[in-house]
């Protein structure tokens, strides 16, 4: 049997947007499962993200897309220091976020449990929710559109505002 690292192929700049675009499109299209998203029995199919990704090459690139250095020393003076993994990628979202976009007068702060089963330091359990277990996450969007000008993560108490 071969293994998932011997299928590897470098990813090129193109891919990366494109697996991006897809993770917008999964918070459209919302499926149970991961593998859902790849499926072709007619029915249940949405051809868009197998035409786009293989099911194996989209997994690959979940499992080695990095974009933080695991060997860099965590600054002392950063906000979220449990975030430093995904801190670049996060700014930079959130600026083009704000760039793109001015939210008219109606906005909201809008409070979400992000579905996490995983191993995290600070995960958070609240059993009247339907994602019982997870990441809570805090966005100022747009009454009316629902776009996100900003995003916050909680971190625990350690979460420094």
């Amino acid at each position: 049997a071969r293994s998932r690292e011997r299928d590897w192929i470098p990813t090129t700049k193109e891919e990366i947007k494109l697996l991006l675009g897809v993770w917008i499109l999964q918070g459209i299209v919302q499926k149970p499962t991961l593998n859902s998203y790849f499926t072709q029995q007619p029915l249940l199919e949405t051809p868009i993200f197998y035409q786009l990704f293989t099911e194996k090459r989209f997994c690959l690139l979940l499992k080695y897309l990095h974009f933080a250095d695991n060997g860099a020393a965590v600054p002392e003076d950063m906000l979220n220091p449990r975030l430093h993994k995904i801190r670049p990628i996060l700014e930079h979202l959130v600026e083009k976020f704000q760039q793109a976009y001015t939210p008219q007068r109606d906005i909201c702060i809008d409070e979400s449990l992000l579905l996490w089963k995983g191993r995290l330091g600070w995960k958070l359990y609240i059993p009247m929710k339907r994602a019982r277990f997870g990441m809570e996450s805090f966005r100022l969007c747009e009454s009316a559109s629902g776009y996100v000008w900003n995003i916050f993560v909680y971190t625990g108490k350690t979460t420094k505002y």
